[in-house]
């Protein structure tokens, strides 16, 4: 946490991450939500978080999305620490930590092309219009990620807001503020989700491709049995079997 960026209001200070803290996740998520509405972007727009898109039959959890009147901006938080190392087409990417513990977690790129492609389906829109942000912590290094593309951003959360006034002010308005208004309107429906539904998705995420949503099913391999999407050879996802783990 920057004493510059909070001075700023770019980032919560003390007293609001103490208010707002439940974990790091979710301090990912309310810190990235706090830079984009504590007055630090022109133009109209409305900010969502915490969204179920359905796809599929099933549903897949955007963490937080901007309807901009030049675009709209899908964000993925990851608020980890150490080093981080990936490409665009891994299926996961790698944390390095200093104690030498490594932990894999999937590939953010393809998490939040799916989260585009599932929004644009619902939307009945295009997807060119949507730029995907995935945002790692001030904690970390991004010792080798892919760059950032027209469509792909991955930057860490105190560049974040200068990466976004750059799109912006280099961008055209795409949208008027009554279709912002009414854009949000019909996706906040999706963020008002009960504990039925939300226990429904952290069951579909751990039985369905994170990438695809096809079924996850058991295969053999050279080291043993693993779950692999059923799309496959199309999708390529993988994931080791948890001791105790069968259908």
């Amino acid at each position: 946490m920057g004493l510059f960026e909070i001075l700023k209001g770019e980032q919560p200070g003390i007293i609001e991450t103490l208010l707002n803290y439940e974990n790091d996740e979710q301090f990912g998520e309310f810190s990235i939500e706090y830079a984009l509405t504590n007055g630090n972007l022109d133009g109209n727009f409305a900010v969502i978080k915490n969204l179920y898109v359905p796809i599929k039959g099933k549903t897949t959890e955007i963490d937080l999305l901007m309807i901009h009147e030049k675009g709209i901006f899908v964000f993925e938080s990851k608020n980890y620490s150490g080093w981080i190392f990936g490409d665009s087409e891994q299926l996961n990417w790698t944390q390095c930590l200093q104690n030498g513990k490594k932990f894999h977690f999937y590939n953010p790129i393809r998490q939040n092309k799916t989260h585009i492609t599932a929004l644009a389906q619902y939307m009945k829109i295009s997807s060119d219009g949507f730029t995907s942000f995935i945002v790692f912590s001030e904690r970390c290094s991004l010792k080798k990620v892919p760059p950032s593309s027209q469509k792909v951003v991955i930057v860490r959360r105190p560049d974040m807001l200068r990466e976004i006034r750059t799109r912006l002010n280099n961008s055209a308005t795409i949208f008027s503020e009554s279709e912002i208004r009414t854009m949000a309107a019909n996706l906040s429906q999706l963020a008002n989700r009960g504990n039925d539904e939300k226990q429904q998705h952290i069951k579909d995420i751990q039985t369905n491709c994170p990438f695809c949503g096809c079924e996850l099913v058991p295969r053999n391999g050279k080291y043993g049995q693993f779950w692999g999407c059923r799309a496959y050879p199309k999708c390529r996802f993988t994931k080791q079997i948890e001791k105790g783990e069968g259908k």
